[in-house]
Order: structure tokens, then sequence, then C-alpha cells
């Protein structure tokens, strides 16, 4: 939603409108500072082990992708976008946060990349016409925002025969959820990973979901990162983790990481 969107706001009774605005001011304030300050080094142990799940996701981006339009969410320095465009896409890149665009926007120039075009714009209202593109994604972004909203828009941006794919956190690891409570200036107070009713959530707005879950035993190499030896009980742990909820489904909800394909988007009211 755009700070000062009349159309939106006109929407929404004033008391909503008014926690809506702090929220968006909130989140917008912290991914301005986070990327000014080049990004939350503190935490690159723990991202050291999620190359499964992104190597998934860039493999799903490709594959759909590749010579298509497409809208990804949460665009920075860092982003798919690049990938994307040299695949032949053609990329729109939106952030709230307009320093992440900016440097977006040079690093594009840097490489030449004239196929992608980078916007500053909320995901809960977007600025699209319906059915303007055959792919959207993201990493990290959807439980930073209200479900149902982006949902609607997701749903009303995609191409009938287009997809969604987002990479997000769960909230389900007791062990994760803790480290969550003990470092709160790493994240926003308003966001919110994903749980298992967020996820059927989905089905009103999607015909289709295609879920792939990373990282639960695999978040014991942790401690090993860098040293001799990782790279070897990184792939064990992940094939382990591939094997366990496969066998068990139950143990899903308590990955640290999910990849969400999401088709067939459902025509919503209004």
């Amino acid at each position: 939603m755009p700070a000062n969107g009349p159309s939106f706001r006109l929407r929404l009774p004033c008391g909503e409108i008014c926690l809506m605005d702090a929220r968006y001011r909130r989140e917008k304030d912290f991914h301005d500072q986070s990327f000014g300050a080049g990004g939350r080094k503190e935490v690159s142990k723990f991202y050291a082990i999620v190359r499964s799940s992104g190597a998934y996701y860039e493999q799903l981006l490709r594959a759909r992708g590749a010579n298509r339009r497409v809208l990804e969410y949460g665009c920075g320095p860092g982003s798919y976008a690049f990938f994307l465009a040299r695949n032949g896409a053609e990329v729109t890149g939106i952030d709230i946060s307009e320093i992440a665009i900016e440097q977006a926007r040079e690093r594009a120039a840097r490489e030449q990349l004239e196929t992608i075009n980078f916007r500053t714009m909320n995901a809960e209202a977007l600025e699209f016409a319906d059915h303007t593109f055959d792919v959207v994604c993201g990493r990290a972004i959807l439980h930073h925002l209200d479900l149902d909203k982006a949902l609607t828009e997701l749903a009303r941006v995609l191409k009938p025969e287009g997809s969604a794919i987002f990479i997000e956190p769960l909230g389900h690891n007791p062990l994760i959820n803790l480290y969550r409570h003990l470092t709160p200036h790493l994240r926003t107070e308003d966001e919110h990973p994903l749980l298992m009713s967020d996820l059927k959530t989905m089905e009103r707005y999607f015909g289709q979901l295609d879920l792939r879950f990373f990282h639960l035993q695999s978040l014991l190499a942790v401690p090993f990162g860098g040293l001799q030896g990782f790279e070897r009980l990184l792939k064990l742990l992940d094939a382990a983790d591939q094997g366990l909820f496969k066998l068990a489904h139950f143990t899903r909800r308590y990955a640290w990481t999910v990849v969400l394909t999401l088709s067939r988007p459902k025509p919503q009211p209004g």
C-alpha cells in the first residue's frame, strides 16, 4: 500500500487505516535501515545451511520464469531479478524500501540489464492490471504481509496459467522460535513466520499448492560452518531431512523453511 494511496485508504475504516499505516511505516523503516547498513551479517552463519532450499527455489525460477514476465517481491541488490533477467525474463521488482530499490537499480545499470524495472510498491496493493504476470516470486516476504490482502493481490495479477513461487520461514519449531525471541532486533515486530494454518489459507486463493520443506536436522550443521567437513555434513543432513519429511509428515511443521509453488489462481470477489 503506498503511504498516501487514496484509492486504498477509502476502503478502510479510520482505525484500520491508522494501524496499517503504522505497520507499513515500521516495516519500511526497518528495511531502509537494514539496506542502508549493508544487511545483517550476524546471522550469516545460519544462512550458510540454506543452500538446498535456495537451489530448489532457483531451479523452479529457471524452469518457470525463463523468457516470461515475472514480478519479484522484496527486491534489493541481492535479489533474483538479475538471475531471472539473464535467463531471458522481463522482470519487475518491487520493495517498500526506496534504498533497496535504488541499490537494485544501480546494480542493474552496472550489469547493463535492460529487461528489469524496479519500483517502490507495497505487495498488499499492487499497481498492476489483472492477469499481468506469468510468475510472481519472492524470498522471505509473505510472512511480513497481511496474508489475505497479499494473496488476493497475488491471485489477481497472475495469469490464469501462472504460478507464484516463494521461499518462506515457518513458525512451529520451538528452538527456532526461542532464538527469534532472544534476537528481536533482527526482525520487525509485525512479521509472522508462516504456520500450517497459513498454508491451508492459501487454498482459498489457489487451486494447487506444491510444498517442499527444508532444514530441520540440517540445523545441527550451523556450529560447524567454515570448518573442514562442513559441506559433507550438510549434504548428509539435508538428505536425512528429505527422508524424514517423506516418512513422517508431522515433522514438516518443524522445518525452518518451506518453498511454495502456488498455481491455478482463483478469481476473488470484488
